[in-house]
């Protein structure tokens, strides 16, 4: 089984770099602004902020910086003194023009400069990328871990597992640009893979604190992964026995080391904008939104976010064909209908667990 392992991580490693190849610099949601938040890093050591930004990372500056400060590590190792030869906007940039028609998709107009061998910042922009693959790779691996804890007698079926998160469009796409989805995407499934083993294998001090760092590394990629805390609590405490001091012992545990790992983030926050998240001083931005988005818009918002689960490409308006989310779609509910059914049959509650723990987070 370790071979046919590392034949997917293979694959997903080549497809992914020809997504690489072949999606210009960026002409990617946001990468722009990933790849400045992570340059900043890279030349002034510091992180930016919200109240003085000067890296023109505009909104990502209130992203946690995990995933930034590898990506600096990395693309650092290139100059990018050329950059702004590189940002020829494209004047007819047709954003609002979704699918795979022929209009102007592209952000910049892309020149032979950009084309192998890469030097400048076509070269650190490439080497930035290069961190999400590796981050991709970890989130195959984990999703396979979690598939093996699920399916412990049926290895096939956790290659499986792993096999459909490794070939979702979307998923190779973000794996091939300058994205911190990536991080946060690898870190939360090795955690959810931590606690699974925690569900087979029992709760221990030591798992409890593997969880914890996993969960504090997560929370300082993406904000939202902090609803791995509950999550874990929720999962603990369903199959903790009749005393609670163990239940309250491992919780402590992963708060500790939750807090220790990704606490930092959270308390300069705290002292910069009187606000652990940001999320204030970030609605007072020029791209921030003023008021929280109503019901209706959210609503009206869950087709597109459906679409760009599956495959979005450009900066999200290279759309697939219409037959293709629908097919999808039928997938998917038909894995649900799977899902329930493994959920009301209690011979292996463990494995029941793991997939309900699995579906909550997919839900959140």
């Amino acid at each position: 089984m370790k071979k046919q392992l590392g034949c997917l991580l293979f694959l997903f490693g080549v497809i992914s770099l020809t997504y690489n190849l072949a999606t210009p610099i960026f002409e990617a949601p946001d990468e722009v602004w990933h790849y400045a938040y992570a340059r900043y890093i890279a030349e002034e050591h510091a992180l930016p902020t919200l109240t003085d930004d000067t890296s023109g990372a505009h909104q990502e500056v209130a992203q946690p910086p995990l995933y930034y400060a590898v990506a600096a590590l990395v693309s650092g190792l290139a100059p990018d003194d050329d950059l702004p030869e590189l940002m020829w906007h494209n004047p007819n940039f047709g954003y609002q023009a979704g699918g795979a028609v022929n209009d102007n998709k592209n952000m910049l107009i892309h020149t032979a400069r950009e084309r192998f061998p890469w030097h400048g910042a076509v070269l650190a922009i490439r080497l930035a990328r290069f961190v999400s693959l590796a981050f991709g790779l970890l989130t195959v691996l984990a999703a396979w871990g979690l598939g093996r804890e699920t399916f412990p007698q049926r290895p096939m079926l956790a290659l499986t597992v792993a096999a459909t998160v490794a070939f979702i469009p979307q998923f190779l796409f973000i794996s091939s640009v300058v994205s911190n989805d990536s991080a946060a995407a690898a870190l939360s499934t090795t955690a959810l893979w931590a606690i699974a083993r925690a569900i087979n294998r029992g709760v221990t001090t030591r798992r409890s604190l593997i969880i914890g760092l996993l969960i504090g590394l997560a929370a300082l990629t993406k904000t939202s992964t902090l609803l791995l805390l509950p999550l874990a609590a929720a999962t603990l405490f369903a199959i903790r026995h009749s005393s609670m001091r163990p239940f309250v012992h491992s919780l402590c545990a992963i708060l500790c080391s939750a807090s220790a790992v990704g606490g930092w983030w959270y308390l300069r926050n705290t002292l910069l904008y009187s606000d652990p998240f940001g999320f204030r001083v970030h609605a007072d931005t020029p791209w921030g939104r003023p008021t929280p988005a109503s019901i209706s818009t959210l609503v009206a918002e869950m087709p597109r976010l459906y679409r760009s689960f599956w495959g979005a490409f450009g900066w999200g308006h290279v759309e697939l064909p219409a037959w293709v989310y629908l097919s999808l779609g039928v997938i998917l509910l038909l894995s649900l209908v799977g899902w329930g059914r493994a959920l009301a049959t209690r011979r292996m509650p463990g494995r029941g667990r793991i997939l309900l723990l699995t579906l909550a987070w997919w839900l959140l």
